[in-house]
């Protein structure tokens, strides 16, 4: 049988689960029971990804003549530009939340910078998600453009509560992923993220990223420290 699957796919996935359950209390023991309980699973469903595969998930995106300037508009969201203390406001509601601190946080030094230093520095392009209505819930970011290398970082959040889980984030990053290519010139996008569940790592991967590594008790935030996952986009 074939699969798919990066491997690095696999360890990353294997040492959330390992993680989470040992938070929760589990000793090697509980540990070999899911394991089994996990194999049981599949055995009586014929695999765990019976009837849970998209069989024609959207394509990657690609640079496209209609993503070189801003607002993109999407189906249900718009990206548009940001616009300086008009919507600084917006990311000060939305930073304190536990991604939102991630959000501004350095890959390089692991300290988190000022709005002021993320909006005003010429290697940062910041873009706010709004709905089709105008209303703003969230933001796209690309950090530490390397115009000779041709990479950036993409961060994404969506800071309005009620407006996640609903496809939003997917869609607002195809647009993005876009404009990075066909506007900025980018041939290297990469992710990192606190979020190593299976749903973000699937989302991103339906996007065109691959995993790339998970860099154990990366950051520390609220006393934790926490796994940061890293994910990239070349464009071939």
């Amino acid at each position: 049988m074939t699969t798919d699957i990066p491997d690095a796919t696999i360890d990353a996935l294997a040492r959330s689960i390992f993680k989470e359950a040992s938070a929760y209390g589990f000793e090697q023991v509980d540990v070999i029971r899911l394991i089994n309980e996990l194999m049981e699973m599949c055995i009586d469903s014929d695999g765990p990804a019976n009837g849970s595969v998209d069989d024609n998930p959207p394509p990657p995106p690609s640079g496209s003549d209609d993503a070189t300037d801003l607002p993109l508009v999407g189906k249900r969201v718009i990206v548009r530009a940001f616009n300086g203390k008009e919507d600084a406001r917006f990311l000060e509601q939305w930073l304190p939340e536990k991604y939102g601190r991630f959000f501004v946080l350095s890959s390089a030094t692991a300290q988190s910078i000022t709005i002021d230093a993320l909006t005003n520095s010429p290697d940062n392009h910041l873009g706010i998600i709004t709905l089709l209505d105008d209303r703003p819930i969230g933001a796209m970011a690309f950090l530490d453009h390397s115009k000779k290398q041709k990479r950036a970082e993409l961060r994404k959040l969506i800071g309005d509560l009620d407006s996640r889980g609903e496809g939003l984030a997917e869609e607002a990053t195809r647009l993005w992923i876009k404009y990075g290519v066909s506007a900025l010139g980018l041939e290297k996008i990469y992710v990192s993220t606190l979020q190593t569940q299976f749903k973000n790592i699937k989302l991103n991967e339906r996007i065109g990223f691959r995993v790339e590594g998970l860099l154990r008790n990366e950051v520390l935030i609220d006393g934790a420290r926490n796994d940061v996952l890293r994910m990239g986009f070349c464009v071939e």
